[in-house]
This record gives C-alpha cells, structure tokens and sequence, in this order.
C-alpha cells in the first residue's frame, strides 16, 4: 500500500542485492541488501574492518562480488570494471588521493579523458577551461594552473572530486573523507557536498566511522557489523549511542577516563630540533619539548606538518639538527 507508492516516488540510483564478498580466508561482506537513493547523503558506518571500503570498492567495479547482484540506476551490473562504473555515473575519492603531484590541478581533472586539439596535441587550455568552470559551478575554490604538490590536502582533494565530476558522476563514494582534513576543511567539505547534492541532484555515499559526521551530514545511515548490513536509519531517528552499539553489537558505555599520572623525570628532551622531510624541505622547525615519565603527551597536526618525521627523528630513524635526548642520554 502506502510503503509501495512511497518507495516509487523515490528513485532509486544504487542497489545492492544478497552481495557476499570472499577473499581467501575472510569473508569480507555477507548477504548484504540495501540501496541508495537518489539526491540523498547516505552514510555507511562501522568499525575498521566492518566490510566499508569492501562494499564501495564491488560498487566502483574494483572488486567482483562472490555473490549477490549490484544494480546501478535500474541496471544489473555485470561486468565488474571502474571504466564500467564511471561510464553509469560512479565516482570515488579513495582515502589516498589518486592525484599526479607534478601535474597542474587541470592536467589532473582532465587526467584519462583529456581535450585534445586535433588527433595528436592536449588541448591545455581547454583542460583549464573546464577545471576553472567546474569549480565555480560546484563552488570547490581551486585554481586550475596550480601544482597538485604545492596545496593542502583539503584541496588536493577538492581536484579528486573534480576530476570525479569532470567524468559525469553523479554518484559519488567518499572512502574516509575526513581522516586528513582539519575541522575547518571538513567543514567546507559538507558545505560543498550538501550544495551539490540540493543544486545538482547528485548522490553521496559515504564511508566512515565518525558517529558526529554521521549525525551532522547524512540523510540516512547504514551499519555495518563484521560485514554483515545491521540495518538502515534515517538519520534523524537515531543518535550516536545507537550507532555505536549498533557498530559493535553491545550497549557502548564510556567510562569517564581518570587522569592520575603524576609527571616523574623528563624522559624525553629535545632542544631546538630541525627535521627534514624526504623532500629535503623543512618539516620541523627549532622544536623544544620535555616529556616526563607517567605522562601522555598529545602532539595535534593535520596530515604533513612535520608529526611523523619528528617521531621518527626521536626514534633514531631520520638525521635531524638539535638535540634530542632519551632517558638522559
């Protein structure tokens, strides 16, 4: 009755129907059933190894399901191929960009489908033409003519989404979005993926397992728990307790956590610590820091700003000026 008239209203663009995914030795997803409809944010939670990136990956065409049938815009998939995919309207951005560093930020929107100028020249000017009015169109701020390498990863992956959109998604996977950016960046990202999905009509499937991101941008909500589908909610009738049991199996209580280190000895001391990164460019700066026995100490930094060559430096791992001592020596 009722619940037939609804469902045909909406149109549904992805479909995933009894999908079982196999590797030797892991069953990666079992007996999943859910679609995805269009012009809606659709979030797909669960812990790392809950089957996420597996599920996304069969829908891109990377991975060949075991079993079960993926249907994308009415159409049963048949031939497991990102080419295939891309060809429905499929896009993702991995969690690792896919991006040519040397290449400008049109040579790479442009990448696999270039414009070209007669048979033999790569119509450049061309390339930056469409760059230039996709991001104004969609209102992703970057500037075509730039070097890939030169910019901050929330831009770099602004390109990913361009060049998604340049090849006609209008589905888009986002595979952990929000691991690389600062708040600030992800914040512009929602912004940008609630415009696209209001003004163009598009549809967002997105992989995480940060229950606030959930409950702050999706529509609905899909967990997954050891590969198995344990159930699809609108966003808005659950929270993130829910979730979370729902993501684990069991009611998650957070027990309040009791700070009692009392600091001891400095165990740790650096003095004016300068890193470089393999890039022989200056990752860390004239650093100083004590850590003393029984404490924690938290260093905060967005991807790339000098957290892993330091650690490395003061495990002995990479040549650094300055002074770092351990445990007095």
């Amino acid at each position: 009755g009722s619940e037939m008239c609804i469902r045909d209203r909406v149109e549904t663009v992805v479909e995933f129907s009894h999908v079982s995914m196999e590797f030797p030795g892991v069953r990666a997803n079992e007996d999943v059933s859910f679609s995805v409809r269009k012009g809606e944010i659709f979030a797909l939670v669960g812990e790392n190894g809950a089957g996420k990136s597996t599920l996304m990956n069969i829908l891109y065409g990377i991975l060949t399901p075991s079993a079960g049938e993926v249907y994308i815009k009415g159409e049963r998939v048949t031939r497991f191929d990102p080419r295939a995919a891309i060809a429905r309207g499929v896009g993702m951005v991995h969690q690792h960009f896919m991006l040519v560093p040397s290449f400008t930020v049109a040579q790479n929107i442009a990448l696999g489908r270039e414009p070209r100028k007669g048979k033999l020249f790569y119509d450049l000017a061309e390339a930056s033409r469409a760059a230039a009015q996709l991001s104004q169109e969609y209102g992703l701020a970057v500037s075509p003519e730039d070097t890939v390498r030169d910019l901050s990863v929330g831009l770099q992956q602004r390109v990913e989404i361009l060049k998604t959109l340049y090849r006609g998604a209008d589905v888009l996977i986002l595979d952990e979005p929000t691991a690389v950016l600062t708040p600030q960046e992800t914040d512009e990202l929602f912004a940008v993926l609630r415009r696209v999905v209001r003004e163009k009509g598009m549809t967002v499937i997105l992989i995480t397992h940060k229950l606030y991101e959930v409950m702050a941008i999706s529509d609905r909500v899909g967990v997954l728990r050891q590969g198995r589908l344990v159930g699809v909610a609108y966003t808005r009738d659950v929270n993130e307790r829910t979730l979370a049991s729902m993501m684990v199996g069991r009611e998650v209580l957070q027990p309040p956590v009791e700070k009692t280190g009392t600091p001891g000895a400095v165990k740790i001391a650096l003095s004016g610590v300068s890193v470089q990164n393999n890039r022989a460019l200056p990752a860390v700066r004239e650093l100083s820091l004590t850590v003393h026995a029984g404490e924690i100490v938290g260093i905060a930094a967005v991807e790339g700003n000098g957290q892993s060559e330091l650690l490395e430096a003061i495990a002995g791992m990479r040549q650094f000026k300055g002074t770092i001592t351990v445990n007095g020596v």
